[in-house]
Parts: C-alpha cells; sequence; structure tokens
C-alpha cells in the first residue's frame, strides 16, 4: 500500500494531546517509508494556537475543520465532519488514539467509508507493502500480531504511551481549511449542556504524586493505608475502575480511559492488576511503582520499581521510611 497517511489530531483546551505527538512522529514514519504525505487533522473550535503548532508539527498537511458548531463534542457531529474530511484527504491509513474520540469515532468513520478498523493497538509495522498491528487482548495479558487485509483506509488507534514521540524540526504544513455544509448534517442529539462532576479540592490531573488503590487493597477499610502513604509523600489518593464503582473512592479519584488520565512525577498502584484500561491513562507517570501480589500482574510491565509483596505489609514500611528524618 503506497497512500497518504493521516492522523486525527486531539487536544486539551488550547494544547495539543500527548497522544497526537505519537500518533504525528508514526505517522510521519510510515509517510516517509511509503513516499507519501502526512495530513493532520483537527476538528473543534477556536483552534488557532494548536493549528500554528501543528504547522511545525512534521505533518505535510494541516486539515482544520473550525467551527463554533464544534465547540462542544457531538459524535454524530464529529463522525460527519471527520469522515468528510478523510474522505477529501484520501488516505491508506488512518491513525487515531483509543480514547473517548476515537473508539466514537473511529467505529463510525469506518462504517462510512467502508474501511477497516483495528483499535486498542500498541505497534505498528509497514514492510513489503503490507501494514501489521500489535494489539492488548484480554485486559493487557496477551499481545495479538494482526496483518491487516481488508478495504482502505486502515484506521488504526492506538493506547497512549506506546508510540514514541521524538519529532524532528520539518518544514511549514499547508494548512487546508475544511469547507463544511452543516446543513447536509443530520443529527439525533443535541446538546444541551456539559455536566461535569463535583470533585470538591480533589484534583488528581494535577497532582505530582499519586497512590493509587486497586480492587487487590482487599476492601474499603485498608484505604486508610493508601491515603497514609499519600500523605507521606504529599501526594494525592487515586483509585481504579472497580474500586470507584463499588464506592471505596469517589469517582473524582478514579484514573482510566472513561475517566482521568493521569502524568504524576511518581505513581504508585497498590492492588492494581494492570488493565489496559488504567495502564493507557496513566502511563505517562514519570515514574511508576507497582506493588502486587501477584508477580505476574500485567502492571509489572509498565513499571519502572515493582514490589511483589502484601500490601498491608509494605505500604506501612514505606511510610515509615518516608516519615523518618533525613
Amino acid at each position: 500500500m503506497r497512500a497518504n497517511v493521516l492522523v486525527l489530531c486531539e487536544r486539551k483546551d488550547q494544547d495539543l494531546d500527548n497522544i497526537t505527538w505519537e500518533l504525528l512522529c508514526k505517522g510521519r514514519m510510515v509517510a516517509d517509508q511509503w513516499g507519501t504525505q502526512l495530513g493532520a487533522l483537527l476538528v473543534g473550535s477556536r483552534l488557532d494556537q494548536p493549528v500554528k503548532d501543528l504547522s511545525r508539527s512534521g505533518a505535510d498537511v494541516v486539515l482544520t475543520a473550525d467551527h463554533p458548531s464544534l465547540n462542544d463534542y457531538s459524535a454524530e457531529l464529529y463522525s460527519a465532519v471527520i469522515s468528510g474530511a478523510v474522505d477529501r484527504f484520501d488516505p491508506g491509513l488512518v491513525l487515531m488514539g483509543y480514547t473517548y474520540l476515537g473508539m466514537e469515532v473511529g467505529p463510525a468513520v469506518s462504517v462510512r467509508l467502508g474501511g477497516t478498523l483495528v483499535t486498542n493497538c500498541t505497534a505498528l509495522d509497514v514492510k513489503d507493502g503490507s501494514v501489521s498491528v500489535i494489539r492488548s487482548m484480554f485486559g493487557g495479558t496477551l499481545q495479538a500480531s494482526i496483518e491487516l487485509a481488508g478495504p482502505a483506509p486502515y484506521i488504526v488507534s492506538f493506547e497512549k504511551g506506546t508510540l514514541p514521540k521524538d519529532l524532528r524540526p520539518s518544514s511549514e504544513a499547508v494548512i487546508d481549511p475544511v469547507s463544511i455544509d452543516f446543513t447536509a448534517i443530520s443529527t439525533r442529539s443535541k446538546i444541551l449542556e456539559i455536566l461535569a462532576p463535583e470533585s470538591g479540592d480533589i484534583d488528581i490531573t494535577k497532582a505530582k504524586v499519586l497512590v493509587s488503590a486497586g480492587r487487590g487493597v482487599g476492601g474499603p477499610d485498608k484505604i486508610q493505608i493508601i491515603r497514609g502513604l499519600a500523605d507521606a509523600l504529599g501526594g494525592a489518593v487515586a483509585c481504579s475502575r472497580p474500586v470507584a464503582d463499588m464506592g471505596w473512592l469517589g469517582a473524582a479519584h478514579q484514573v482510566g480511559i472513561s475517566a482521568n488520565t493521569v502524568s504524576p512525577d511518581i505513581y504508585i498502584a497498590c492492588g492494581i492488576s494492570g488493565a489496559s484500561q488504567h495502564v493507557t491513562a496513566m502511563r505517562d507517570s514519570g515514574t511508576i511503582i507497582a506493588i502486587n501480589k501477584d508477580p505476574n500482574a500485567p502492571i509489572f510491565r509498565v513499571a519502572d520499581y515493582g514490589v511483589v509483596g502484601d500490601l498491608v505489609e509494605v505500604v506501612p514500611a514505606l511510610i515509615k521510611e518516608a516519615q523518618s528524618p533525613g
């Protein structure tokens, strides 16, 4: 396959999300190998700053869909706009993040364009005209190698933090605004209001140190031990989805692709097995420390340091050490 490569970019306010830089780096490698163009597609409202950042991102063309109607995310509207932009650029390969956006838009774009979709991938390789990916399965316990053979475009979504992002400076990209006829887009839903859960003083996305509890802590009474270590380190308490679902901690503490994505300097995972949905949301942490009784827990694959042991014994020892003078 020798066709253009397109990256679906994401942003947080006026900053491009880390997954965007990872995808652009991989997209540039593939485009260079194929001798084709790399496009970057950004959809939203008030995109001046992120478009400026993308203009020196390694892309050859930056496609922009900038309109007030796209200020609030709507799966139906975004899918229609993105499908139109993808069809116009006519890529053989579309790269996107395995994120809220990618999980909703990817399947819709694939159906609209008759393409081939593979989600939740961790690597991609092109060789002799073929494209193959590595995909996480069964909560990250297995990795499957898949060669893509369906109709183009190939639409591949990646877990955050699995691709390199060592982009090199490049010449200015061509900025190509996408013309959108909103009267031709029919949607069955309308956004009335954006509601955010009350988090009080908790904002784990800004914490430098996070001590995170998983189901393996054993029960709600053990959360106090986790909180003790967080206090001793001047950090905050976080948790995996099962802990939030069972009510041991509130949703504001949850780390996961369906909750909060975090990147603290230190992330201590206590009794967390390491499901891909959790790992994806904390993989960008500076130093990851895992404490788990199961030596085969997937969390150890991403941890910089691992302790195989009972957290009821390990965590108090860490608290004592953190509180000792000097």
